[in-house]
């Protein structure tokens, strides 16, 4: 936990700038991992700007990939599900990223599975 707190202070500090995060999800995502290179603890995010970084959930990995984790790949997949949400409502205008606020409707409800 100290990694991802000392980790976390950096980017209160910085900014959430994109090189001190690790894609983790499909090619142009915004939904990214802390790198903690010396465990297998992982905290996913959004990295929406470098001003807006939407903490999500995370866990032991316990396989060589999210994917393949019964664990971690619900909670990733969740993080994918809510960026749709996110950017669908930026592009219709019911959502503005407004330096380091968003300003709109951020109440999303997710179908059963």
């Amino acid at each position: 936990m100290d990694i991802i707190l000392s980790w976390l202070d950096i980017i209160a500090q910085k900014g959430a700038l994109e090189r001190y995060f690790r894609p983790e999800s499909s090619f142009k995502s915004k939904v990214v991992a802390i790198p903690i290179e010396t465990n297998k603890l992982r905290l996913y995010c959004i990295r929406l700007t470098d001003g807006i970084l939407i903490l999500g959930n995370g866990g032991v990995k316990d396989s060589n990939s999210w994917q393949n984790s019964a664990t971690l790949s619900p909670l990733v997949r969740l993080l994918e599900d809510t960026e749709r949400f996110i950017l669908s409502r930026i592009k219709n205008g019911s959502l503005v990223v407004d330096n380091k606020k968003l300003i709109g409707n951020l109440k999303f409800r997710r179908k059963k599975q």
